[in-house]
C-alpha cells in the first residue's frame, strides 16, 4: 500500500497538487489578497488583465492560505473544458467520439499540468474552447461572454477572436456581419487597451529564452506535452511529435477541410505571430502564454483519428494517444520539481520568534518565503548594494517597499534563505 501511495503522491499529477509553491503561484495569492480596486489597479502594473485574480480574491477568502485548496481552483475550469470538448466534439465529429475527446482533454499533460497551478492558465483554455464552441454552434451571447472573459484573462487572448475572424472571411462569401458580430467582444475591451498598449511600450527586460530553429520545430510536440526544455535529450523527441500532429491534422484538412480550418487557424496563425516576432524584435514567445493551442491539437489530432476509414487503425490511434498521454503524465513529475520552501518554512516557523525576520537572498526566493513564512511584512530581500530589482520578478507589484541593505538591529534574528531554500541564522549586531 505504501508503494501505491508513493507511486501517487510522486509519480502521478497528484504531486503538482501538494508540492511547494513556485514564485509565480505565491506571486497570484499576493495579487488576489487587496480590495478589488488594488487589484485592477496592481494588474495594470503587470502583464495580465485582473479578471483571474479578482476571481481567486473570492475563492481565496473561502479556501484560506491552502496550497492544495488554492490550486484546486484552477482545476474548476480544466473539467469544464472536457465539458464543452465533450459537447465540442459531439458536434463536430460524434456522440460516442465525443468520449474520446473529453478524456483526451483530460489527460493532456499540458493541460492537466496547468489545472494544479495556481494561475490563470486553466481559464484561459476553457474560454478559448468555449469562444470557438459558442461560436460553432452560433449561440452569440454567451460567445461574447466567453469572449470578453478570456479578454480580460490573459493578454495574447485577442489572436483567437482575430483568428476566428480571419477564418470567417476566407470561408464565407458574405462574412461583413459575422464578423462584426465576432469582433463585438472587443468594445468591452476597450477600457483595458490604454493598459495592454502601455504595457507593451513600457516593458523593458525579461526573463524569456530567445526563440531559434530548435524550438520552432519542436514548438507543437513542447505545448502538446508541457515540456519546458528539461530534459534536454527530449528535443527531438518533441519535434518528431510536432510532425505527427501535422501529420494528423493533414489528415483531417483531407476529409473535413472547413472543420479543420476552423481549429487550424486559431492554432497555427497565432504561434506564427509570436514566434515571428520573437525572432525579428524580441521574445515574447512562452508555453504557457498559448496554452489554447494546446486545446486545438487535441481537436486537430481528434479530426485526423476520426477521418481514418478503418476502424482497427482508428481504435489503435486513439488508445496510442491516450497511452501516450498517461505516459508522458508519469514521468513529467520527476522533472517539473519546484523548490521546496514549504519543508523549510515549516522549519523556520518552528523556530521564529515573533520579532525575527526573513530576507531573501536575492529577488528570485523573495515571494515564496513572503508565503510560507508566518509573518509576511517581516520577510524582505536583502540588497546591500540597493540593485534595481527587475520588473518581471513581480514583487515590485505586490510589495513596492522589500528590499533592506541593512539585517534589522537586535535583538532580532535573520533567516536568510537562499534560492535553493537553503537557509541560515544571522544574529544582528
Amino acid at each position: 500500500m505504501s508503494t501505491i501511495i508513493n507511486f501517487l503522491f510522486y509519480h502521478t499529477p497528484v504531486f503538482y497538487l501538494i508540492q511547494s509553491l513556485w514564485r509565480d503561484e505565491a506571486f497570484s495569492y499576493f495579487m488576489a489578497q487587496p480590495s478589488v480596486i488594488e487589484i485592477i489597479k496592481n494588474t495594470a502594473n503587470d502583464f495580465n488583465p485582473p479578471l483571474y485574480y479578482l476571481a481567486l480574491h473570492f475563492w481565496s477568502f473561502f479556501v484560506g492560505k491552502s496550497d492544495e485548496l488554492l490550486r484546486i481552483f484552477s482545476l474548476i475550469p480544466h473539467l469544464a473544458t472536457v465539458y464543452v470538448a465533450y459537447y465540442f466534439a459531439k458536434k463536430m465529429f460524434s456522440e460516442k467520439f465525443g468520449f474520446f475527446v473529453a478524456a483526451f482533454t483530460f489527460f493532456n499533460p499540458m493541460l492537466l499540468y496547468y489545472a494544479l497551478e495556481i494561475r490563470m492558465y486553466s481559464f484561459y483554455a476553457f474560454f478559448a474552447l468555449a469562444t470557438l464552441y459558442f461560436y460553432y454552434i452560433k449561440k452569440w451571447r454567451t460567445y461574447s461572454i466567453m469572449a470578453v472573459a478570456g479578454l480580460y484573462t490573459h493578454t495574447f487572448f485577442p489572436l483567437i477572436i482575430a483568428s476566428l475572424a480571419l477564418y470567417v472571411r476566407l470561408t464565407e462569401k458574405r462574412s461583413g456581419k459575422t464578423i462584426r458580430k465576432i469582433l463585438l467582444p472587443f468594445l468591452f475591451f476597450i477600457p483595458w487597451v490604454p493598459v495592454v498598449v502601455g504595457q507593451f511600450l513600457h516593458s523593458g527586460n525579461s526573463w524569456i529564452f530567445p526563440v531559434d530553429i530548435q524550438l520552432i520545430q519542436s514548438v507543437l510536440g513542447n505545448l502538446f506535452t508541457g515540456f519546458d526544455g528539461t530534459p534536454g535529450k527530449l528535443w527531438p523527441y518533441t519535434a518528431l511529435l510536432s510532425l505527427s500532429i501535422l501529420l494528423f491534422t493533414y489528415i483531417a484538412y483531407r476529409k473535413r477541410r472547413r472543420d479543420t480550418l476552423f481549429l487550424a487557424i486559431p492554432a497555427f496563425l497565432p504561434l506564427a505571430l509570436i514566434l515571428g516576432y520573437s525572432l525579428i524584435k524580441r521574445p515574447i514567445f512562452v508555453n504557457r502564454y498559448v496554452i489554447f493551442i494546446s486545446v486545438l491539437e487535441v481537436f486537430l489530432i481528434s479530426a485526423g483519428i476520426f477521418r481514418v476509414q478503418r476502424r482497427n487503425i482508428r481504435w489503435a490511434c486513439m488508445i496510442g494517444w491516450l497511452l501516450f498521454c498517461l505516459i508522458v503524465n508519469v514521468v513529467s513529475p520527476l522533472y517539473k520539481k519546484k523548490t521546496d520552501f514549504k519543508t523549510t518554512f515549516g522549519e523556520i516557523n518552528k523556530m521564529a520568534r515573533d520579532s525575527d525576520y526573513v530576507y531573501a537572498k536575492t529577488p528570485i526566493g523573495f515571494l515564496e518565503s513572503a508565503y510560507y513564512f508566518k509573518h509576511t511584512d517581516r520577510v524582505y530581500v536583502y540588497n546591500p548594494e540597493n540593485i534595481v530589482i527587475p520588473n518581471y520578478i513581480g514583487m515590485s507589484v505586490v510589495f513596492p517597499t522589500s528590499s533592506r541593505t541593512t539585517f534589522p538591529p537586535p535583538p532580532s534574528r535573520t533567516f536568510v534563505v537562499s534560492d535553493d531554500a537553503s537557509f541560515e541564522v544571522v544574529l544582528s549586531q
